[in-house]
């Protein structure tokens, strides 16, 4: 008995082979590219310190956006890195691109909440929600 339990191994095997080679790379989507941050806002002006008082928003300038194959990515102005997906009208979904421990900072956890759309023109507008600030910022598609 043991020959047949052999040879099934051996077929398994390269049926699983051949099932990853037959996954192909995402393709390309027409929201490929770099995008440039044109305009960035706040969307309050004031938020609630740790110690409970009121403190005004910082003003924050994104870094440039990234798409590849449906995939997005930027960094904060503070640092962090997002990453998510576009999807095929355009529409950006992103979150924290970290180790479950750096989403925390110091005793509260740090959430970003980034929706956006990207329009025929290449403009994406995104707005960016977190636990104290909002943002609204505008990136243009650069040209090729």
């Amino acid at each position: 008995m043991p020959r047949p339990i052999g040879l099934l191994s051996i077929v398994g095997f390269f049926g699983l082979l051949a099932a990853a080679n037959a996954q192909t790379a995402p393709a390309p989507t027409a929201f490929d590219g770099t995008y440039r941050p044109v305009s960035w806002t706040k969307a309050n002006a004031m938020y609630t310190d740790k110690t409970g008082r009121m403190a005004p928003c910082p003003i924050r300038r994104p870094g440039p956006l990234h798409i590849a194959n449906g995939e997005v990515r930027y960094t904060t102005a503070s640092g962090y890195k997002l990453r998510g997906t576009v999807g095929p009208q355009g529409e950006l979904a992103m979150g924290l691109d970290a180790p479950g421990n750096a989403r925390s900072a110091g005793s509260t956890s740090l959430n970003l909440n980034t929706n956006g759309q990207i329009d025929s023109t290449g403009t994406a507008r995104v707005h960016q929600s977190g636990a104290s600030c909002s943002y609204d910022f505008v990136w243009q598609k650069q040209s090729s």
